[in-house]
């Protein structure tokens, strides 16, 4: 009787307790959580010492017995002052763990005795070892004992608790200094975009003008470039030996005769550098990332009440005056929105400013450091500057949602302002202001495509032979760059479908207590740079776990890091679908017998389906662009078309990242086509 009621009970507990949602938790907590612990743990501690020439003892010690075994005298005594030489180099690695432990916030002295304990022991082994070499069974049995040793040194307990290295970030000029050059380009970046953000935003949604419905759209395309491409876009138009500079140098023979003087400032100061250092990266930046701010102010702008606005009006608020009182004031959630997301974006971009020979920038620098495998206080250096990014990321986060929360931004009522027809000068302004900007940033389209299809393209404004020998490289020859880039995303966008989709309904229909929680996650993902995270993945899957080999060796990472970067993305434009539908059309189905995954698939999913294949689209577009955690994570074999860009490029190869480039924008630009169709960007769909 009591086995019954105790399998009721369980029954009961099983179905109150929602046991669907277990694996979305298992996944958040491993993919999310686990690798920014394991990321802290390991900036928050001493300094990883190698102990590989101990290791190196135990297997040396094994093939010593095997010769001695097998009678081989004199291999047997080369391998015995091999261990007589490993033995030597363990007491300087030991050392070099107790120095380490003593640079731990709380004393260890304890373990330290036993670390100089051990280090003498070794020490008189090493000895002992040097001086019975010759003798290959007297070694043996030497061997055997520093064996033992050894392993019951490897047994020690290695790391403790530190702030040296997070503080060694702050205390070396070098990385202060890249800090300050990566905060100070995310600054400038989020003023560039927020002013011709906002600008775009505010004539699309307020004015109607000829090609305004064009410009809806081609105001958007530059969000598909990745600034990787971007800048390879750039140098082929406006670098040293590009196409700007190859017409200035041909206006410069052509002015020989009639205005020699023109001609000779023209060869004095030629080429221009247009791109290469602060000033390109910040327009790369700029022209990638405006349409972040663009789309987040139209969602705000497109949902202001015209009251308000006719009610500033009535007491004297008017034009500019009336914008900065209660326009711009109102739009703020959507603009601090997207002004994240754009210092998120310029701060943690470490492969444009490599590309344009700025290396003492934070980002860069924790990726060169990861990168090499020599130094290890380098590499325990990289680990921290993530864990300082992810810090810095999350503090800006708090601030900005902080800000909104101190002011009420919701309205009564809601009465849509009618665009007024711009004409005349106006009109012509604001198209001459949107052509000119769209020309800017379509300059690194005109470049890679050009690139793409080049020959031979040197000394000369444009290519002298064309080809399309890169295409048939890169889609006959090197496929695997476009197949890997595409089944990783897609198999992303899956990801994203079946764990946002879930968090969105437990977030909009449920009081589950983990709600919150489950905003506060996707939310802290969408501000964490994708070069610390993939710093994280690296610490956090490198040893195996449950399986034959490191996670981090495994493609499947690849997906899973891209699925993790884009969640938010699906989650929000899921969230948002949901929002609009009544709860009184599911529970007329509940009501008749439908159960809670009947009424989801037969009455709301058909609901929200546009809005999660719009979050969706979304996230399968800004995955083929990452570069930042793939280019980390990169698997011999298994790399995507960024990591081909990038390898081709600093190859020298320039035609071959072109035409991977140019095949990443056409999908790119034919993703958001898809969205655009989907859902209007007045709306807003994307972000919430």
């Amino acid at each position: 009787m009591s086995s019954g009621k105790t399998v009721m009970g369980f029954r009961r507990w099983l179905r109150t307790s929602n046991p669907w949602v277990w694996p979305i938790y298992l996944f958040l907590l491993v993919f999310v959580i686990f690798p920014l612990v394991r990321l802290f743990v390991d900036s928050f501690s001493t300094a990883d010492v190698q102990l590989s020439a101990l290791r190196e003892v135990v297997l040396t010690a094994d093939l010593l017995e095997e010769k001695v075994s097998a009678g081989e005298t004199e291999s047997a005594s080369a391998v015995a002052h091999d261990v007589a030489l490993q033995l030597d180099r363990s007491v300087d690695v030991v050392g070099r763990m107790i120095e380490a432990l003593g640079r731990a916030t709380l004393s260890q002295d304890e373990l330290i005795a036993k670390w100089q304990q051990a280090q003498d022991s070794v020490a008189q082994e090493a000895a002992a070892m040097a001086e019975v070499q010759h003798d290959p069974v007297v070694a043996l049995a030497r061997a055997k004992r520093a064996k033992a040793l050894i392993q019951e040194i490897l047994r020690l307990p290695r790391q403790a608790f530190s702030v040296e290295f997070f503080l060694d970030v702050f205390r070396d000029k070098l990385y202060m200094k890249a800090l300050a050059n990566s905060l100070l380009l995310g600054f400038a970046t989020v003023i560039t975009t927020s002013i011709i953000g906002f600008t775009v935003a505010y004539l699309l949604v307020r004015y109607e003008f000829p090609g305004r419905k064009a410009f809806n759209f081609l105001a958007t395309v530059p969000i598909v470039m990745p600034p990787l491409v971007g800048v390879l876009g750039f140098i082929f138009i406006l670098g040293r030996g590009g196409t700007v500079n190859e017409l200035f140098y041909q206006l410069a023979d052509g002015l020989e005769q009639s205005w020699p003087v023109m001609a000779n400032w023209l060869y004095d100061h030629l080429p221009f550098n247009f791109v290469y250092g602060w000033h390109g990266l910040l327009l790369v930046e700029t022209c990638h990332l405006f349409p972040l701010i663009t789309l987040n102010v139209l969602d705000s702008l497109s949902k202001i009440d015209a009251s308000l606005e006719e009610a500033a009006e009535s007491v004297g608020s008017m034009g500019l005056k009336r914008l900065f009182d209660v326009t711009i004031p109102l739009t703020i959630p959507g603009f601090v929105t997207g002004a994240l997301l754009v210092f998120i974006g310029a701060f943690a971009d470490f492969a444009a400013p490599m590309v344009v020979g700025l290396t003492n920038f934070i980002a860069p620098l924790a990726y060169m450091d990861i990168q090499q495998f020599t130094d290890r206080h380098l590499f325990k250096m990289g680990i921290t500057v993530g864990a300082v990014m992810v810090v810095l990321s999350i503090g800006f986060l708090l601030i900005a949602k902080k800000y909104v929360s101190l002011k009420d931004y919701s309205t009564l009522s809601y009465k849509a302002v009618e665009r007024k027809p711009l004409k005349g000068k106006w009109a012509a302004l604001a198209l001459v202001f949107l052509i000119v900007l769209l020309f800017i940033s379509f300059i690194p389209y005109a470049g890679v495509a050009i690139a793409s299809f080049a020959r031979s393209w040197s000394m000369s404004p444009l290519p002298t032979s064309w080809t399309a020998v890169h295409y048939e490289k890169v889609l006959l020859y090197a496929p695997g760059y476009i197949i890997n880039t595409f089944r990783f995303c897609i198999l992303a966008v899956i990801m994203c479908i079946l764990i946002g989709v879930p968090v969105s309904w437990i977030m909009a229909r449920t009081q589950m207590r983990s709600r919150g929680a489950l905003d506060i996650l996707t939310t802290l993902v969408l501000a964490l740079p994708g070069t610390a995270l993939g710093i994280a993945y690296i610490r956090a899957f490198n040893t195996p776990i449950l399986l034959s080999k490191p996670l981090a060796n495994i493609w499947i990472i690849l997906p899973i890091v891209l699925a993790v970067r884009r969640l938010p993305y699906t989650v929000r434009s899921s969230y948002s679908s949901l929002l609009v539908v009544h709860r009184s059309m599911e529970e007329a189905a509940q009501s008749v017998g439908a159960g809670g995954l009947k009424t989801f698939k037969d009455v709301t999913f058909p609901l929200i389906w546009k809005g999660v294949l719009a979050g969706a689209l979304f996230s399968f577009m800004t995955s083929i662009q990452e570069s930042a955690a793939t280019l980390l994570l990169s698997i011999p074999g298994w790399e995507t078309m960024t990591m081909g860009i990038f390898t081709f490029y600093t190859g020298g190869t320039h035609g071959d990242a072109a035409a991977l480039g140019f095949i990443l924008i056409v999908v790119g630009v034919i993703t958001l086509f898809i969205m655009d169709r989907l859902s209007s960007a007045a709306k807003g769909g994307l972000f919430g």
